[in-house]
């Protein structure tokens, strides 16, 4: 449940998580309606337009919300400025919704297509990329390392194929929007003869990338003899309705909500290779019929590839991942099923919550949109922990002191301050924990709870966290380094 550092999130898309690991306390057509305030308590019940509020927040540009409960799909929008600067319900029809890039979403879109092929015997999760580019993309990946010709379906779309960020084609410098409009499927081809693994061969422990699931889907455009983009239109937004899903906007560009990070304008992202990735843009309504579609399972539109695409396939981030699905909750139980996107302009959620049948869509033409409460209230909601405090003797406190190694980049450090326990994260502040029982405590904030474990002896040796429906484990590795008054 961590984000990424800024700037590499802008450069990777990278997968917006419901809530950071151990944060700060941060917190179209249009109907007339009254002022909405926005409540305390956020939830998948709340309205639309309540929702938009809290998510665009004081920053510019447009945010449509879209949720299903009951059966029923509600719109809502922010806009600032524009006074007054209120929230408002706005028109179900899609045609009259502007439109956003969905950046990463569309990830979801390339793990359908792979979860429809596998249901129809056309590929199987265990093929390769070497035995795939067999005879195909026209001979342009000569040279290729047998470790990336091994890497499979399976590993690219859960990201565990040990793929980097990005190509050597792409390098995340300024300007980033013209390094995707130039980068053709040729150079991609090109890029791909001269990748090198994160690791001596995969599976790799998940880490995000956008080349693999470019490379996935560019993989599946080959095998069909045709594009990544008319594979979508064909087999997902033809069939669905979805006319305001596309990639070229030709005469809908006029729609487009008007993209800024902060106060700056940004441009639009045209991509070329790097379509399967994060190309497509779409309206609420259209991401409403899609995920109505998803929910409906096997006896939907979609048939059982719908189903097939939000089985977890492997871990990820403490939890799982499906075909590019990122899945919360225990198995078995309340599970949560999400992806997020960025691009320079916009920044996007997409949830489904089978166990309830709702689903949520966040649209928004600010990269900066301060989604993160509403995304910290929901997960609270969804997986809450206990916050009541439990009398513990503070000298026992001296027991959870010290380093607790969750991953070879990720560090919990605990530390006592004033009768309190406190506990940062790698690059992060400080927070107070809530005492809440026996070696358990609570960051009430954001829905975190954090269980000790201890060995025979009765020494604290590591601690589970668990938060938004996931759970990390970590092993304590040394003691704790002296705290400096912040």
């Amino acid at each position: 449940m961590r984000l990424l550092p800024s700037d590499l999130y802008r450069r990777c898309f990278a997968a917006w998580l419901l809530a950071p690991l151990l944060a700060g306390h941060a917190a179209a057509q249009l109907q007339s309606a009254p002022p909405l305030s926005v409540p305390s308590a956020l939830s998948l019940a709340s309205e639309p337009a309540v929702l938009a509020k809290a998510a665009l927040g004081a920053e510019r540009g447009t945010l449509v919300v879209g949720t299903l409960r009951n059966g029923q799909a509600a719109y809502g929008a922010a806009y600032n400025p524009e006074p007054p600067s209120t929230p408002r319900p706005i028109a179900a029809n899609s045609a009259e919704q502007p439109m956003f890039e969905i950046g990463s979403v569309t990830k979801v879109f390339t793990g359908l297509l792979l979860a429809q092929a596998v249901e129809r015997g056309d590929l199987k999760l265990d093929d390769t990329v070497g035995k795939l580019l067999e005879g195909k993309a026209d001979g342009k990946v000569e040279g290729l390392a047998p470790a990336v010709a091994s890497v499979t379906l399976r590993q690219l779309v859960t990201h565990t194929g040990c793929m980097p960020v990005m190509a050597d084609g792409v390098t995340g410098g300024a300007p980033l929007a013209e390094q995707f409009r130039s980068f053709d499927r040729p150079m991609f081809w090109a890029a791909l003869a001269r990748i090198r693994l994160t690791a001596a061969a995969p599976p790799c422990e998940a880490a995000y990338s956008n080349f693999g699931m470019a490379l996935l889907g560019q993989l599946l455009a080959e095998h069909y003899k045709t594009s990544w983009g008319e594979l979508v239109r064909a087999r997902i937004t033809e069939p669905l309705g979805m006319n305001d899903t596309v990639i070229p906007l030709g005469d809908k560009a006029s729609r487009m909500a008007p993209a800024f990070a902060g106060d700056r304008r940004q441009p639009l992202f045209d991509m070329q290779a790097y379509a399967p990735a994060s190309a497509l843009r779409s309206t609420a309504a259209d991401m409403m019929t899609f995920s109505r579609a998803i929910l409906a399972g096997a006896g939907g539109p979609l048939g059982p590839a719908a189903a097939r695409m939000l089985t977890p396939l492997a871990r990820y981030e403490g939890a799982e991942i499906g075909y590019a699905v990122m899945v919360r909750g225990p198995e078995g139980g309340r599970r949560t099923y999400w992806h997020a996107g960025l691009t320079e302009g916009y920044r996007t959620l997409w949830l489904l919550a089978p166990d309830t049948g709702e689903a949520l869509v966040v649209l928004s033409s600010n990269a900066r949109a301060p989604m993160q409460p509403v995304m910290l209230a929901i997960g609270k909601s969804r997986y809450p922990v206990s916050s009541v405090e439990v009398p513990i003797d503070p000298a026992r406190l001296d027991d959870y002191k010290g380093e607790f190694r969750v991953s070879r980049t990720k560090v919990l450090v605990f530390t006592v301050r004033s009768g309190k326990l406190l506990v940062r994260e790698t690059g992060r502040g400080y927070n107070a924990l809530t005492p809440t029982g026996t070696d358990r405590f609570a960051v009430t904030a954001i829905g975190a709870q954090l269980v000790f474990r201890r060995d025979e002896r009765n020494a604290v040796v590591g601690v589970t966290l668990a938060q938004g429906g996931s759970q990390l484990e970590a092993r304590r590795t040394g003691e704790a380094t002296s705290v400096q008054q912040e």
